[in-house]
């Protein structure tokens, strides 16, 4: 198994985002409205819409470290108009040496990358013809927190 580069998103969220839901009876929901963003790669590239967000859910593992199952729905348009729905889970893992700096937009972008665990599994769907390859399509994402939101690099698995 191999991987090949798709495409590098970035995506801006509100700015009142991560709006906390709160802790329920069966989870710990927030939600994170997306704003839009990018798409560029040379198979794949347009604008995510300001549409869709994640409904994370946050937790804590035993050693200190804050543990996030991602749960995104959103809309992309390609540069020649295309829709694509995108859907993914995935997890964010952040020890607690770096929730300081993760959680502080002045200071966040200057972490490594592998200073936490970031993860996706996209899923996408479209009824445009000139993209149905991307319905057969399994890919993977290494995301990165910004200052605005999130990037990722998206990977396709082959």
């Amino acid at each position: 198994m191999r991987t090949r580069f798709l495409c590098t998103v970035d995506i801006q969220l509100t700015a009142e985002s991560p709006l906390l839901l709160g802790r329920s009876p069966w989870r710990n929901r927030r939600l994170s409205p997306i704003a839009g963003g990018t798409i560029e790669g040379e198979r794949l590239r347009g604008e995510v819409m300001a549409a869709g967000g994640d409904w994370s859910e946050l937790g804590a593992a035993s050693d200190g470290a804050a543990v996030t199952l991602i749960d995104v729905r959103s809309l992309w348009k390609t540069h020649d108009g295309a829709l694509i729905h995108v859907t993914y889970g995935g997890r964010l893992v952040i020890p607690p040496e770096a929730l300081a700096d993760f959680r502080d937009p002045a200071r966040v972008e200057a972490l490594a990358e592998d200073a936490y665990y970031f993860r996706i599994q996209p899923v996408f769907e479209t009824g445009d013809e000139r993209y149905a390859w991307l319905n057969a399509l399994v890919a993977v994402g290494v995301g990165k927190r910004t200052a605005a939101g999130v990037r990722y690099r998206i990977f396709a698995v082959e």
